[in-house]
């Protein structure tokens, strides 16, 4: 594999005329897209993941490279780079994967190397949700800015942090992972088996689940109507004005969100704070009420320059992060 020192990616302006591949194992797709040094994708092609181990994953993104370059209008895959946004944790600078939580056969796989060997081009391998945060600051909510801090609220809760226009990754890889942050001395257990962390609070799941946990010992609550459908947070927070058992549950979630947010930003200084995953849509029900929660908790000094924000880019946040992660390396 060629050497790739992912350490010094760098959000800047790539030029008009380049043409890179993006590639995202992330949210249960897997999805290629051609784009151009803008971001603006020329092509594209998309599967469900289905059951497919890594060699089948590996199979059927190769496929979809060459239909999402057919797409694009190239002859052949005449791209200058490749990125793959993983949805799982990962070694960038060896370019493995560490593991799946969907698919078999991910465990110290050398996925990088696989693909540029397959496709004869460079290639960098990316967290989904670092890669998320990057395409934020180079074509998203961020873009400009040099310091960001991103959050994905999910089915976990994952995240990115760009310094200096650098994404940072720690000692061990870890930077970023934001759902571990201790909120609370007690409280729920997270899925790490910790207790106080972030992602027992702010995770769609773990917030249904708290929701669930407290209309049970509420009866009488109007939010019982809403157990006969399909619980999201969108709905749950449109619902909390006429559920006392459902706002407590909601704003908890702000309080803890808010607190980390502030620790966040008193630590890294940011310019922008972006929030982004299927919790978010839940829109300005959850954001104006997090703004409020992150000017009363944070740092005088360090709210001066910061916004807090939604993500722009959505469900193409992993593979246009890819694409810009590519773009980067040109």
């Amino acid at each position: 594999m060629t050497e790739l020192t992912v350490r010094r990616f760098r959000a800047r302006p790539p030029a008009a005329t380049d043409r890179v591949l993006g590639l995202a194992i992330a949210g249960g797709m897997l999805r290629a897209a051609v784009a151009d040094g803008t971001g603006r994708i020329l092509g594209e092609a998309s599967e469900p993941l289905d059951n497919l181990d890594a060699s089948g994953v590996l199979r059927r993104l190769t496929q979809l490279a060459h239909l999402a370059s057919t797409r694009a209008g190239l002859a052949h895959l005449d791209v200058k780079a490749a990125g793959i946004a993983f949805g799982g944790p990962v070694d960038p600078v060896r370019g493995l994967t560490i593991l799946s939580p969907r698919s078999p056969g991910f465990e110290q796989y050398p996925l990088a190397a696989l693909i540029e060997e397959r496709l004869g081009i460079p290639t960098v391998l990316e967290n989904d949700a670092r890669a998320a945060a990057f395409g934020e600051a180079v074509f998203g909510a961020a873009r400009g800015c040099q310091t960001v801090i991103y959050l994905h609220l999910g089915t976990g809760v994952g995240g990115g942090i760009i310094v200096d226009g650098r994404l940072v990754y720690g000692a061990s890889n870890t930077a970023g992972e934001i759902g571990h942050i201790v909120v609370t001395a007690g409280g729920p257990t997270c899925s790490c088996g910790k207790p106080g962390h972030l992602e027992a609070y702010a995770s769609e799941p773990a917030i249904i689940a708290r929701v669930l946990e407290a209309l049970l010992l509420a009866p009488d609550d109007p939010g019982q109507q809403l157990l006969a459908g399909q619980l999201t947070t969108r709905r749950l927070f449109e619902f909390a004005r006429l559920s006392p058992t459902i706002r407590r549950v909601l704003d908890d979630t702000v309080q803890m969100l808010g607190l980390a947010i502030a620790s966040l930003i008193a630590t890294l200084n940011p310019e922008a704070v972006i929030i982004g995953g299927p919790v978010a849509e839940a829109g300005h029900d959850l954001l104006e009420p997090l703004q409020a929660r992150v000017r009363q908790f944070a740092y005088p000094a360090s709210l001066r320059r910061v916004r807090v924000a939604f993500a722009e880019l959505g469900a193409d946040a992993p593979v246009i992060g890819a694409v810009a992660l590519a773009l980067a390396r040109t």
